[in-house]
């Protein structure tokens, strides 16, 4: 009974262990896209400032994965021409299932970024921080 007990606690660990390893690889399974149109006249292509005088970035991710992901989560960092951090932003999808082969609208908004500091942004990164599988 023992050997059985133990035997299943440790398939469960294996199980365990495999499942989060393939939620970590999933992320990189997330094609992130910055929209390709300008948004705001004299900025790169998906930028723009909203009413509030913040930068924003806009795109699309696509889930690229072979299995439904849930809430898609993106994180970005702006910089100004010396690397140095302007502010940081994250953005969670609506969507609460995302499909394969699905893309889903993100809207970054650089809370800190605003006023003159949007003119010194020269550089941005987004990158997927979390792709839980559903």
């Amino acid at each position: 009974m023992k050997a059985t007990l133990v035997s299943l606690s440790i398939a469960l660990l294996i199980v365990g262990g495999f499942s989060s390893a393939l939620a970590v690889d999933l992320k990189d399974k997330v094609k992130v896209e910055i929209a390709s149109v300008g948004l705001h006249p004299g900025m790169d292509p998906g930028m723009y400032v909203c009413a509030l005088n913040h930068l924003h970035i806009k795109g699309t991710v696509e889930n690229l994965a072979g299995v439904p992901l849930g809430q898609i989560k993106v994180a970005g960092k702006a910089f100004d021409a010396d690397g140095k951090i302007l502010g940081t932003a994250t953005f969670s999808t609506k969507q609460t299932t995302l499909g394969p082969g699905e893309k889903a609208e993100i809207n970054l908004e650089f809370l800190t970024v605003m006023g003159p500091k949007i003119q010194q942004v020269k550089k941005h990164e987004l990158a997927v921080v979390e792709a839980p599988t559903k």
